[in-house]
Protein backbone atom coordinates (compact mmCIF):
# COMPACT_ATOMS: atom_id res chain seq x y z
CA UNK A 1 0.00 0.00 0.00
CA UNK A 2 1.43 3.37 -0.99
CA UNK A 3 1.61 6.19 1.53
CA UNK A 4 0.62 9.60 0.19
CA UNK A 5 1.00 12.90 2.00
CA UNK A 6 -1.93 15.24 2.12
CA UNK A 7 -0.28 18.64 2.10
CA UNK A 8 -0.81 22.20 1.06
CA UNK A 9 1.04 21.38 -2.16
CA UNK A 10 -1.30 18.50 -3.00
CA UNK A 11 -4.60 19.90 -1.79
CA UNK A 12 -3.86 23.61 -2.43
CA UNK A 13 -5.86 24.43 0.68
CA UNK A 14 -6.07 28.02 1.83
CA UNK A 15 -4.66 29.10 5.16
CA UNK A 16 -7.09 29.79 7.97
CA UNK A 17 -5.20 32.99 8.75
CA UNK A 18 -6.03 35.93 6.52
CA UNK A 19 -4.53 39.37 6.27
CA UNK A 20 -7.63 41.06 4.85
CA UNK A 21 -8.78 42.20 8.29
CA UNK A 22 -5.45 43.92 8.84
CA UNK A 23 -5.52 46.02 5.62
CA UNK A 24 -6.45 49.65 6.05
CA UNK A 25 -6.15 52.89 4.13
CA UNK A 26 -2.95 54.71 4.92
CA UNK A 27 -3.85 58.00 6.58
CA UNK A 28 -1.08 59.87 4.81
CA UNK A 29 -1.53 58.53 1.33
CA UNK A 30 -5.22 58.45 0.60
CA UNK A 31 -6.05 55.30 -1.35
CA UNK A 32 -2.73 53.55 -0.70
CA UNK A 33 -3.31 50.44 1.41
CA UNK A 34 -1.23 49.50 4.42
CA UNK A 35 -1.11 46.92 7.19
CA UNK A 36 -2.29 47.36 10.75
CA UNK A 37 0.30 46.19 13.28
CA UNK A 38 -2.33 45.99 16.04
CA UNK A 39 -4.31 43.48 13.96
CA UNK A 40 -1.24 41.44 13.05
CA UNK A 41 0.24 41.39 16.59
CA UNK A 42 -2.81 41.50 18.86
CA UNK A 43 -0.95 40.95 22.16
CA UNK A 44 1.58 43.76 21.67
CA UNK A 45 1.70 46.99 23.67
CA UNK A 46 1.84 50.34 21.88
CA UNK A 47 3.39 53.61 23.01
CA UNK A 48 2.87 57.04 21.46
CA UNK A 49 -0.16 55.66 19.65
CA UNK A 50 -2.74 52.88 19.53
CA UNK A 51 -1.57 51.31 16.27
CA UNK A 52 1.07 51.52 13.55
CA UNK A 53 0.00 51.37 9.91
CA UNK A 54 2.85 50.47 7.58
CA UNK A 55 3.45 49.42 3.99
CA UNK A 56 6.48 47.16 4.38
CA UNK A 57 9.07 46.10 6.94
CA UNK A 58 12.47 47.66 6.29
CA UNK A 59 15.42 45.31 5.96
CA UNK A 60 17.63 47.87 7.69
CA UNK A 61 16.98 51.23 9.30
CA UNK A 62 19.65 52.85 7.10
CA UNK A 63 17.81 51.79 3.93
CA UNK A 64 14.25 52.32 5.18
CA UNK A 65 11.75 54.09 2.94
CA UNK A 66 8.97 56.45 3.96
CA UNK A 67 5.98 54.57 5.38
CA UNK A 68 7.97 51.48 6.40
CA UNK A 69 8.24 49.80 9.81
CA UNK A 70 11.74 49.51 11.29
CA UNK A 71 12.88 46.82 13.74
CA UNK A 72 15.17 47.58 16.69
CA UNK A 73 17.25 44.68 18.00
CA UNK A 74 18.60 45.11 21.52
CA UNK A 75 22.37 44.71 21.56
CA UNK A 76 22.72 44.85 17.78
CA UNK A 77 21.78 48.49 17.12
CA UNK A 78 23.05 51.68 18.78
CA UNK A 79 19.88 53.43 20.05
CA UNK A 80 20.80 57.05 19.29
CA UNK A 81 21.96 56.35 15.73
CA UNK A 82 18.96 54.06 15.15
CA UNK A 83 16.46 56.72 16.25
CA UNK A 84 18.15 59.38 14.15
CA UNK A 85 18.06 57.20 11.03
CA UNK A 86 14.43 56.19 11.61
CA UNK A 87 13.32 59.81 11.93
CA UNK A 88 15.39 60.99 8.99
CA UNK A 89 14.15 58.32 6.63
CA UNK A 90 10.46 58.73 7.45
CA UNK A 91 9.74 55.47 9.26
CA UNK A 92 6.17 55.25 10.57
CA UNK A 93 7.00 53.23 13.68
CA UNK A 94 9.39 50.94 15.53
CA UNK A 95 9.03 47.28 16.53
CA UNK A 96 11.15 46.84 19.65
CA UNK A 97 11.66 44.93 22.89
CA UNK A 98 12.18 48.07 24.99
CA UNK A 99 10.82 51.62 24.91
CA UNK A 100 13.12 54.05 23.12
CA UNK A 101 13.33 57.82 23.75
CA UNK A 102 11.74 58.61 20.41
CA UNK A 103 8.53 60.42 19.30
CA UNK A 104 7.72 57.70 16.77
CA UNK A 105 4.96 55.17 17.66
CA UNK A 106 6.46 52.02 19.13
CA UNK A 107 5.21 48.44 19.36
CA UNK A 108 6.85 46.64 22.31
CA UNK A 109 7.00 42.83 22.27
CA UNK A 110 8.77 40.21 24.37
CA UNK A 111 10.93 38.84 21.54
CA UNK A 112 11.38 40.79 18.32
CA UNK A 113 12.36 37.77 16.21
CA UNK A 114 9.39 35.67 17.34
CA UNK A 115 7.03 38.59 16.82
CA UNK A 116 8.53 39.24 13.39
CA UNK A 117 8.01 35.58 12.47
CA UNK A 118 4.34 35.67 13.41
CA UNK A 119 3.97 39.05 11.71
CA UNK A 120 5.55 37.81 8.47
CA UNK A 121 3.46 34.64 8.52
CA UNK A 122 0.22 36.64 8.59
CA UNK A 123 1.47 39.41 6.31
CA UNK A 124 2.63 36.92 3.64
CA UNK A 125 -0.51 34.75 3.95
CA UNK A 126 1.25 31.74 5.52
CA UNK A 127 3.83 30.88 2.83
CA UNK A 128 4.58 27.56 4.56
CA UNK A 129 1.02 26.44 3.75
CA UNK A 130 1.44 27.31 0.09
CA UNK A 131 4.47 24.99 -0.19
CA UNK A 132 5.18 21.35 0.56
CA UNK A 133 7.30 22.15 3.62
CA UNK A 134 9.86 19.52 4.66
CA UNK A 135 11.99 19.85 7.79
CA UNK A 136 15.17 17.84 8.42
CA UNK A 137 16.14 17.48 12.08
CA UNK A 138 18.66 15.32 13.91
CA UNK A 139 22.09 14.83 15.41
CA UNK A 140 23.98 13.81 12.23
CA UNK A 141 23.37 13.76 8.48
CA UNK A 142 20.99 16.73 8.28
CA UNK A 143 22.81 18.58 5.49
CA UNK A 144 23.39 15.42 3.45
CA UNK A 145 19.78 14.28 3.79
CA UNK A 146 18.46 17.77 2.97
CA UNK A 147 20.49 17.89 -0.25
CA UNK A 148 19.44 14.35 -1.18
CA UNK A 149 15.76 15.20 -0.69
CA UNK A 150 16.20 18.40 -2.71
CA UNK A 151 17.90 16.45 -5.51
CA UNK A 152 15.04 13.94 -5.52
CA UNK A 153 12.33 16.60 -5.66
CA UNK A 154 14.04 18.52 -8.45
CA UNK A 155 14.43 15.38 -10.54
CA UNK A 156 10.73 14.69 -9.98
CA UNK A 157 10.02 17.94 -11.80
CA UNK A 158 9.16 20.08 -8.77
CA UNK A 159 10.69 23.52 -8.40
CA UNK A 160 12.46 23.08 -5.08
CA UNK A 161 13.86 25.56 -2.58
CA UNK A 162 16.18 24.56 0.25
CA UNK A 163 18.13 25.93 3.20
CA UNK A 164 21.24 24.02 4.38
CA UNK A 165 24.63 24.64 5.97
CA UNK A 166 26.24 24.39 2.52
CA UNK A 167 23.97 26.85 0.71
CA UNK A 168 20.41 27.76 -0.17
CA UNK A 169 18.11 28.15 -3.16
CA UNK A 170 14.77 29.93 -3.51
CA UNK A 171 13.77 27.74 -6.44
CA UNK A 172 15.60 29.88 -9.01
CA UNK A 173 18.81 31.34 -7.58
CA UNK A 174 21.40 29.37 -5.60
CA UNK A 175 23.61 31.19 -3.10
CA UNK A 176 26.03 30.66 -0.22
CA UNK A 177 25.15 33.08 2.53
CA UNK A 178 27.60 34.46 5.06
CA UNK A 179 25.07 33.89 7.86
CA UNK A 180 23.85 30.64 9.35
CA UNK A 181 20.62 28.95 8.24
CA UNK A 182 17.83 31.45 9.04
CA UNK A 183 15.06 30.89 11.56
CA UNK A 184 12.24 32.98 12.96
CA UNK A 185 11.18 36.01 10.95
CA UNK A 186 13.97 35.67 8.38
CA UNK A 187 12.93 32.09 7.59
CA UNK A 188 9.27 33.05 7.07
CA UNK A 189 10.34 35.92 4.82
CA UNK A 190 12.51 33.48 2.82
CA UNK A 191 9.53 31.14 2.42
CA UNK A 192 7.54 34.07 1.06
CA UNK A 193 10.33 34.78 -1.44
CA UNK A 194 10.25 31.11 -2.48
CA UNK A 195 6.52 31.35 -3.19
CA UNK A 196 7.11 34.44 -5.34
CA UNK A 197 9.84 32.54 -7.22
CA UNK A 198 7.34 29.81 -8.10
CA UNK A 199 8.74 27.09 -5.82
CA UNK A 200 6.47 24.19 -4.95
CA UNK A 201 8.53 22.61 -2.16
CA UNK A 202 10.84 23.84 0.60
CA UNK A 203 13.45 21.70 2.37
CA UNK A 204 14.78 23.25 5.59
CA UNK A 205 17.64 22.05 7.76
CA UNK A 206 16.53 22.60 11.35
CA UNK A 207 18.57 23.55 14.40
CA UNK A 208 18.06 22.08 17.85
CA UNK A 209 18.62 25.40 19.62
CA UNK A 210 16.31 27.30 17.28
CA UNK A 211 13.63 24.67 17.82
CA UNK A 212 13.90 24.93 21.61
CA UNK A 213 13.72 28.72 21.45
CA UNK A 214 10.54 28.65 19.36
CA UNK A 215 12.09 29.97 16.14
CA UNK A 216 9.90 27.62 14.06
CA UNK A 217 6.61 28.32 15.82
CA UNK A 218 5.30 30.45 12.92
CA UNK A 219 5.49 27.61 10.37
CA UNK A 220 4.17 24.06 10.07
CA UNK A 221 5.75 21.04 8.41
CA UNK A 222 4.07 18.57 6.08
CA UNK A 223 6.99 16.16 6.35
CA UNK A 224 9.67 15.88 9.01
CA UNK A 225 12.80 13.77 8.52
CA UNK A 226 14.71 12.78 11.66
CA UNK A 227 18.32 11.74 11.12
CA UNK A 228 20.89 10.32 13.52
CA UNK A 229 19.87 9.78 17.15
CA UNK A 230 18.76 13.09 18.69
CA UNK A 231 18.49 12.71 22.45
CA UNK A 232 16.83 14.65 25.24
CA UNK A 233 19.28 16.77 27.20
CA UNK A 234 19.30 17.79 30.84
CA UNK A 235 17.93 21.25 30.12
CA UNK A 236 14.56 22.33 31.45
CA UNK A 237 11.57 22.30 29.15
CA UNK A 238 10.85 20.22 26.06
CA UNK A 239 13.64 18.91 23.86
CA UNK A 240 14.27 20.15 20.35
CA UNK A 241 12.70 16.96 18.97
CA UNK A 242 9.47 17.52 20.90
CA UNK A 243 9.37 21.14 19.73
CA UNK A 244 9.60 20.27 16.03
CA UNK A 245 7.04 17.48 16.47
CA UNK A 246 4.66 20.13 17.78
CA UNK A 247 5.01 21.96 14.46
CA UNK A 248 3.65 19.08 12.35
CA UNK A 249 0.39 19.51 10.47
CA UNK A 250 -2.47 17.24 11.44
CA UNK A 251 -1.95 15.06 8.37
CA UNK A 252 1.85 15.38 8.39
CA UNK A 253 4.21 12.40 8.46
CA UNK A 254 7.43 11.96 10.42
CA UNK A 255 10.13 9.94 8.62
CA UNK A 256 12.12 8.35 11.44
CA UNK A 257 14.86 5.70 11.63
CA UNK A 258 13.85 2.24 12.80
CA UNK A 259 17.48 1.84 13.93
CA UNK A 260 16.81 4.39 16.71
CA UNK A 261 14.12 2.77 18.89
CA UNK A 262 14.13 5.57 21.48
CA UNK A 263 13.49 8.25 18.86
CA UNK A 264 10.81 6.14 17.19
CA UNK A 265 9.13 5.63 20.55
CA UNK A 266 9.16 9.39 21.20
CA UNK A 267 7.52 10.06 17.83
CA UNK A 268 4.79 7.47 18.42
CA UNK A 269 4.15 8.64 21.98
CA UNK A 270 3.68 12.13 20.58
CA UNK A 271 0.86 10.82 18.39
CA UNK A 272 2.53 11.69 15.09
CA UNK A 273 2.19 9.64 11.91
CA UNK A 274 5.44 7.66 11.62
CA UNK A 275 7.03 6.23 8.48
CA UNK A 276 10.26 4.34 9.10
CA UNK A 277 13.52 3.82 7.26
CA UNK A 278 16.51 1.77 8.34
CA UNK A 279 19.73 -0.05 7.56
CA UNK A 280 19.83 -2.66 10.35
CA UNK A 281 16.23 -3.10 11.51
CA UNK A 282 13.07 -3.84 9.54
CA UNK A 283 11.48 -0.65 8.21
CA UNK A 284 9.00 0.69 5.66
CA UNK A 285 11.99 1.62 3.48
CA UNK A 286 15.23 -0.27 4.12
CA UNK A 287 18.70 0.01 2.60
CA UNK A 288 21.09 -2.92 2.81
CA UNK A 289 24.76 -2.29 2.04
CA UNK A 290 25.86 -5.35 0.08
CA UNK A 291 29.17 -4.21 -1.44
CA UNK A 292 31.61 -1.35 -1.10
CA UNK A 293 34.68 -1.27 -3.31
CA UNK A 294 36.76 1.24 -5.30
CA UNK A 295 34.86 4.20 -3.93
CA UNK A 296 31.43 2.85 -4.91
CA UNK A 297 28.79 1.33 -2.68
CA UNK A 298 26.01 -0.98 -3.82
CA UNK A 299 22.71 -0.91 -1.91
CA UNK A 300 19.55 -2.96 -1.99
CA UNK A 301 16.65 -0.55 -1.44
CA UNK A 302 13.41 -2.25 -0.37
CA UNK A 303 9.85 -1.06 0.15
CA UNK A 304 7.14 -3.66 0.76
CA UNK A 305 7.57 -6.27 -2.01
CA UNK A 306 9.72 -4.11 -4.27
CA UNK A 307 13.52 -4.26 -4.18
CA UNK A 308 15.90 -2.38 -6.44
CA UNK A 309 19.67 -1.97 -6.69
CA UNK A 310 21.34 1.38 -6.17
CA UNK A 311 24.95 2.39 -6.80
CA UNK A 312 26.43 5.54 -5.29
CA UNK A 313 29.89 7.01 -4.65
CA UNK A 314 28.58 8.20 -1.27
CA UNK A 315 29.85 5.32 0.86
CA UNK A 316 29.33 4.07 4.40
CA UNK A 317 26.46 2.94 6.59
CA UNK A 318 25.61 6.54 7.53
CA UNK A 319 25.23 7.49 3.87
CA UNK A 320 23.11 4.39 3.29
CA UNK A 321 20.82 5.55 6.09
CA UNK A 322 20.60 9.03 4.55
CA UNK A 323 19.73 7.47 1.18
CA UNK A 324 16.97 5.43 2.83
CA UNK A 325 15.53 8.55 4.51
CA UNK A 326 15.46 10.45 1.22
CA UNK A 327 13.94 7.44 -0.56
CA UNK A 328 11.18 7.36 2.06
CA UNK A 329 10.20 10.90 1.00
CA UNK A 330 9.87 9.72 -2.60
CA UNK A 331 7.74 6.76 -1.57
CA UNK A 332 5.46 9.01 0.48
CA UNK A 333 4.98 11.16 -2.63
CA UNK A 334 3.79 8.09 -4.56
CA UNK A 335 6.90 7.75 -6.72
CA UNK A 336 7.97 4.28 -7.95
CA UNK A 337 10.94 3.00 -5.96
CA UNK A 338 13.12 2.38 -9.01
CA UNK A 339 12.65 6.00 -10.14
CA UNK A 340 13.43 7.28 -6.64
CA UNK A 341 16.66 5.26 -6.58
CA UNK A 342 17.60 6.50 -10.04
CA UNK A 343 17.10 10.13 -8.99
CA UNK A 344 19.13 9.74 -5.79
CA UNK A 345 21.98 8.07 -7.66
CA UNK A 346 22.57 11.27 -9.65
CA UNK A 347 23.98 13.02 -6.57
CA UNK A 348 27.67 12.13 -6.87
CA UNK A 349 29.40 14.28 -4.25
CA UNK A 350 28.62 16.58 -1.33
CA UNK A 351 31.39 19.02 -0.32
CA UNK A 352 32.85 18.19 3.06
CA UNK A 353 30.59 15.18 3.60
CA UNK A 354 32.77 12.06 3.17
CA UNK A 355 34.32 13.80 0.16
CA UNK A 356 36.99 11.57 -1.41
CA UNK A 357 40.18 12.95 -2.99
CA UNK A 358 41.78 10.01 -4.80
CA UNK A 359 45.34 9.53 -5.99
CA UNK A 360 47.11 6.61 -7.70
CA UNK A 361 50.56 7.40 -6.27
CA UNK A 362 49.62 8.02 -2.61
CA UNK A 363 46.89 7.44 -0.06
CA UNK A 364 43.30 8.54 -0.68
CA UNK A 365 42.06 11.34 1.56
CA UNK A 366 38.47 11.69 2.82
CA UNK A 367 37.20 15.07 4.07
CA UNK A 368 34.31 15.16 6.53
CA UNK A 369 33.01 18.06 8.58
CA UNK A 370 32.06 15.91 11.59
CA UNK A 371 32.38 17.84 14.84
CA UNK A 372 30.14 16.09 17.40
CA UNK A 373 31.07 12.71 18.96
CA UNK A 374 28.23 10.93 17.13
CA UNK A 375 29.26 12.41 13.78
CA UNK A 376 32.94 11.58 14.38
CA UNK A 377 32.09 7.96 15.21
CA UNK A 378 29.93 7.64 12.08
CA UNK A 379 32.66 9.15 9.87
CA UNK A 380 35.34 6.84 11.32
CA UNK A 381 33.17 3.75 10.80
CA UNK A 382 32.44 4.76 7.21
CA UNK A 383 36.11 5.50 6.47
CA UNK A 384 37.22 2.19 7.97
CA UNK A 385 34.81 0.33 5.72
CA UNK A 386 36.15 2.25 2.70
CA UNK A 387 39.87 1.55 3.20
CA UNK A 388 41.61 -0.97 0.95
CA UNK A 389 42.37 -4.51 2.17
CA UNK A 390 45.65 -4.52 4.06
CA UNK A 391 45.68 -0.73 4.32
CA UNK A 392 45.62 1.36 7.46
CA UNK A 393 43.25 4.14 8.46
CA UNK A 394 44.90 7.44 9.34
CA UNK A 395 42.78 10.10 10.99
CA UNK A 396 43.68 13.78 11.25
CA UNK A 397 41.26 15.38 13.72
CA UNK A 398 41.23 19.17 14.06
CA UNK A 399 40.01 20.11 17.53
CA UNK A 400 38.43 23.33 18.74
CA UNK A 401 39.17 24.57 22.25
CA UNK A 402 35.61 25.90 22.50
CA UNK A 403 34.22 22.35 22.44
CA UNK A 404 33.13 20.86 25.75
CA UNK A 405 35.88 18.71 27.38
CA UNK A 406 33.50 15.74 27.65
CA UNK A 407 32.87 15.90 23.89
CA UNK A 408 36.61 16.04 23.19
CA UNK A 409 37.17 13.05 25.45
CA UNK A 410 34.47 11.06 23.63
CA UNK A 411 36.02 12.03 20.30
CA UNK A 412 39.41 10.81 21.57
CA UNK A 413 37.92 7.46 22.49
CA UNK A 414 36.43 7.06 19.00
CA UNK A 415 39.74 8.12 17.46
CA UNK A 416 41.66 5.46 19.38
CA UNK A 417 39.08 2.75 18.70
CA UNK A 418 38.60 3.12 14.95
CA UNK A 419 41.84 4.56 13.52
CA UNK A 420 45.26 2.93 13.19
CA UNK A 421 47.24 6.18 13.03
CA UNK A 422 45.43 8.97 14.93
CA UNK A 423 46.69 12.56 14.71
CA UNK A 424 45.28 15.48 16.72
CA UNK A 425 45.82 18.96 15.31
CA UNK A 426 44.29 22.44 15.22
CA UNK A 427 43.99 25.51 13.03
CA UNK A 428 46.22 28.56 13.33
CA UNK A 429 43.54 30.43 15.29
CA UNK A 430 43.45 27.74 18.03
CA UNK A 431 47.16 27.20 18.65
CA UNK A 432 47.16 28.94 22.01
CA UNK A 433 44.43 26.64 23.34
CA UNK A 434 45.70 23.51 21.60
CA UNK A 435 47.44 22.10 24.67
CA UNK A 436 44.29 22.29 26.81
CA UNK A 437 42.13 20.83 24.02
CA UNK A 438 44.56 17.96 23.35
CA UNK A 439 44.63 17.11 27.07
CA UNK A 440 40.83 16.86 26.99
CA UNK A 441 41.11 14.48 24.01
CA UNK A 442 43.69 12.36 25.84
CA UNK A 443 41.31 12.02 28.80
CA UNK A 444 39.24 9.65 26.66
CA UNK A 445 42.22 7.61 25.41
CA UNK A 446 43.68 4.51 27.07
CA UNK A 447 46.99 4.39 25.16
CA UNK A 448 48.11 8.03 25.04
CA UNK A 449 51.31 7.12 23.18
CA UNK A 450 49.21 6.09 20.18
CA UNK A 451 48.21 9.67 19.36
CA UNK A 452 50.48 12.15 17.61
CA UNK A 453 49.93 15.84 18.44
CA UNK A 454 50.70 18.42 15.74
CA UNK A 455 49.78 22.05 16.47
CA UNK A 456 49.49 22.95 12.77
CA UNK A 457 46.76 21.44 10.57
CA UNK A 458 48.69 22.05 7.33
CA UNK A 459 51.78 20.25 8.58
CA UNK A 460 49.63 17.45 10.04
CA UNK A 461 47.89 16.55 6.78
CA UNK A 462 51.09 16.93 4.74
CA UNK A 463 52.97 14.64 7.11
CA UNK A 464 50.17 12.05 6.99
CA UNK A 465 50.16 12.04 3.16
CA UNK A 466 53.96 11.68 3.05
CA UNK A 467 54.08 8.84 5.58
CA UNK A 468 51.01 6.84 4.50
CA UNK A 469 51.34 4.04 1.97
CA UNK A 470 49.40 3.82 -1.28
CA UNK A 471 46.94 1.32 0.23
CA UNK A 472 46.21 3.49 3.25
CA UNK A 473 43.27 5.87 3.71
CA UNK A 474 43.45 9.23 5.47
CA UNK A 475 40.35 10.76 7.06
CA UNK A 476 40.21 14.46 7.89
CA UNK A 477 37.54 15.42 10.43
CA UNK A 478 36.76 18.70 12.20
CA UNK A 479 37.92 22.24 11.63
CA UNK A 480 35.42 22.87 8.82
CA UNK A 481 32.20 24.14 10.42
CA UNK A 482 31.82 27.90 10.02
CA UNK A 483 29.17 30.49 10.80
CA UNK A 484 27.88 30.64 7.22
CA UNK A 485 27.66 28.53 4.09
CA UNK A 486 30.08 30.78 2.19
CA UNK A 487 32.80 30.52 4.84
CA UNK A 488 32.32 26.75 5.14
CA UNK A 489 32.56 26.22 1.38
CA UNK A 490 35.69 28.38 1.28
CA UNK A 491 37.26 26.36 4.10
CA UNK A 492 36.46 23.08 2.32
CA UNK A 493 37.98 24.43 -0.90
CA UNK A 494 41.14 25.59 0.88
CA UNK A 495 41.54 22.19 2.51
CA UNK A 496 40.88 20.37 -0.79
CA UNK A 497 43.50 22.51 -2.57
CA UNK A 498 46.06 21.82 0.16
CA UNK A 499 45.46 18.07 0.05
CA UNK A 500 45.53 17.95 -3.76
CA UNK A 501 48.80 19.92 -3.82
CA UNK A 502 50.35 17.55 -1.26
CA UNK A 503 49.18 14.50 -3.23
CA UNK A 504 50.62 15.94 -6.46
CA UNK A 505 53.94 16.70 -4.76
CA UNK A 506 54.02 13.14 -3.42
CA UNK A 507 53.26 11.76 -6.90
CA UNK A 508 56.08 13.82 -8.46
CA UNK A 509 58.45 12.60 -5.77
CA UNK A 510 57.47 8.99 -6.50
CA UNK A 511 58.25 9.46 -10.21
CA UNK A 512 61.81 10.61 -9.56
CA UNK A 513 64.38 7.76 -9.39
CA UNK A 514 65.61 7.13 -5.89
CA UNK A 515 68.75 5.10 -6.80
CA UNK A 516 71.29 6.71 -9.18
CA UNK A 517 72.81 3.32 -10.04
CA UNK A 518 69.50 2.10 -11.40
CA UNK A 519 69.04 5.38 -13.23
CA UNK A 520 72.35 4.99 -15.09
CA UNK A 521 71.49 1.41 -15.96
CA UNK A 522 68.17 2.51 -17.34
CA UNK A 523 69.68 5.32 -19.41
CA UNK A 524 72.48 3.21 -20.97
CA UNK A 525 70.31 0.14 -21.50
CA UNK A 526 73.28 -1.97 -20.30
CA UNK A 527 73.88 -3.72 -16.99
CA UNK A 528 76.31 -2.01 -14.63
CA UNK A 529 79.44 -4.10 -13.95
CA UNK A 530 80.61 -3.69 -10.39
CA UNK A 531 84.30 -2.94 -9.85
CA UNK A 532 85.01 -6.25 -8.10
CA UNK A 533 84.10 -8.18 -11.27
CA UNK A 534 85.82 -5.99 -13.88
CA UNK A 535 89.13 -7.93 -13.84
CA UNK A 536 87.34 -11.19 -14.57
CA UNK A 537 85.73 -9.63 -17.64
Amino acid sequence: MRHAVKSSFVSNAKSSISVHDSIKNHPASGSETCLSLAALVPNARFFAGDDICFREIADDVNTAQQGELVVYSVGDDEPTAFIASALARGAVGILTEQILPCPLPQCVVGDVDLALAALNAKRLDRPDRRLLTIGVFGSAGKTTTSLMVSQLLRNMGLRTSYQTDLGDCDGVMQSTATESVPAGGALVQWLGDCCEAGAKTAVIELSEQDAKHGRYDAIEFDLLVITGTPQDDDDFGPSGLQCVLDRMTQSGVVVVSADSPAVLRTVRNHGANAFTYGVRNAADVSAKLIEQESGMSTLLMTHEAVTTVMESPLCGAAMASNHAAAAAIGVLLNQPLHEVVEHLGKLREIPGRMQVLSSFQCADVIIDSADSPDQIAAALRAARSMKQPGGRLWCVMAVDASDAPVHLALAGGHLERFSDKPIVTCGSESKEQFLAASHAVLDGVKDCALLRLVADDRRAIQWAINEASVRDTILWIGGIRQTGAKQERQRIQELSDLITASQNAMAEKAKRPSNPVHAVASDNQHPVILSMFKNEC
